[in-house]
């Protein structure tokens, strides 16, 4: 099964150089604490041999913070002659990528866009916890604005409310921005809208299409004669597989990115499901059934429906429980054998089914 972790491939080398083909996503996931997938891209990178040049197309709408970091710095590291060529978008985590690379290189028609920084966190927490989080918060945005600053030499101020505002730019302005070095006359970038989303040269950049700013939108591309979308910037055609599609790996090796917004929604509803399962059990549970209620969400993972059965069941045997200790109680007190009218003139007959009664109330609670 591919490796679903892997957002990059090296392609086409020649003798000493290579290309690194950043399209999609900047990791699915993060690389904070993984040492597995960096120490992997290191190691391919490694393993090209003796190079002189690197050129790294982009065309993304940004991802991880770190894993852009950490390829940035491989790259920048290298003794290798690097340059960025953006072939559709280059945004958010993307662009710390090519500002880590010696010279930028961006299609005419190709689009920029920085933004803040975000965290995606699940979950309960603490005031202490949530201030962790805006420290972090504070101190990638920090390092992020350092990079911008070093690339265009801007000062931090106006770099940082490039940020805040969301900026969204053309090529011609990401280079008078100072984030691009050069503009180049490449084949069209193809802009779609799959369904609402945008998608460039062929790759979902995550974005609703209506969100995209209007000079990306103006490029939409229209279907041509036979129904095919014929991607412009040395990429193949996208034709009909589904005959070719026989199983998993087939369908993932075909369309990877739809795979994994599948699997992506899949693992949300799983976690957006147990949250409420939880919920449900807490709301629930009852004094004294602590461990039960443990049991249930955690050591022993049952549905809400079945823990509704078991504090029911648990409920009646406590029940029965204290039925049985007033039974014990009545009969060492002689209440059984207390007769109606005791100490009446006239007196009573005997009270045998005192328990009968006691009996008949619970049942009715």
């Amino acid at each position: 099964m591919p490796d679903s972790s892997k957002f990059w491939q090296f392609c086409n080398q020649t003798g000493s150089t290579v290309e690194l083909l950043l399209y999609g996503d900047i990791s699915q996931t993060s690389w904070w604490g993984d040492e597995v997938t960096p120490r992997q891209f290191a190691d391919e990178l490694a393993g090209l041999g003796a190079l002189d040049k690197i050129v790294v197309r982009i065309n993304s709408g940004g991802g991880d913070v770190f894993a852009a970091q950490a390829i940035g710095n491989l790259l920048e590291q290298h003794p290798a002659e690097v340059t960025a060529r953006i072939d559709g978008l280059c945004a958010s985590a993307a662009t710390i990528v090519a500002c880590h690379c010696g010279k930028v290189i961006a299609a005419n028609d190709s689009t920029y866009m920085v933004h803040p920084v975000k965290i995606a966190a699940y979950g309960y927490y603490e005031t202490v916890e949530l201030q962790k989080y805006i420290e972090a918060l504070e101190a990638i945005k920090e390092s992020i604005v350092g990079l911008y600053v070093k690339k265009t030499g801007r000062n931090t101020d106006e770099v940082t409310a490039w940020m805040d505002a969301t900026s969204w730019w053309t090529a011609a302005a990401a280079k008078q921005n100072g984030f691009v070095d050069e503009l180049v006359d490449d084949e069209d970038a193809v802009v779609e809208n799959r369904g609402g989303l945008l998608f460039i040269n062929s790759i979902n950049m995550n974005l609703p299409f209506d969100k995209a700013p209007s000079f990306v939108r103006s490029r939409k591309a229209v279907d041509n004669a036979a129904g095919r979308f014929v991607n412009k910037n040395r990429h193949k055609e996208e034709t009909d597989m589904a005959s070719e599609i026989k199983t998993v790996d087939d369908l993932r090796g075909a369309y990877p990115e739809l795979v994994s917004q599948i699997e992506e929604a899949a693992a949300r509803e799983a976690r957006n499901a147990e949250r409420q399962r939880i919920q449900d059990i807490e709301e629930m549970s009852l004094p004294g059934s602590e461990d039960m209620t443990n049991e249930a969400k955690f050591t022993k993972p049952i549905s809400a429906s079945d823990y509704a059965k078991a504090v029911v069941k648990n409920a009646k045997k406590q029940g029965e429980r204290f039925l049985e200790g007033v039974a014990r109680d009545a009969e060492i007190g002689g209440v059984n054998g207390v007769e109606t009218g005791a100490g009446v003139a006239g007196g009573g007959e005997k009270k045998d089914e005192f328990m009968d009664a006691l009996k008949a109330m619970g049942a009715k609670q």
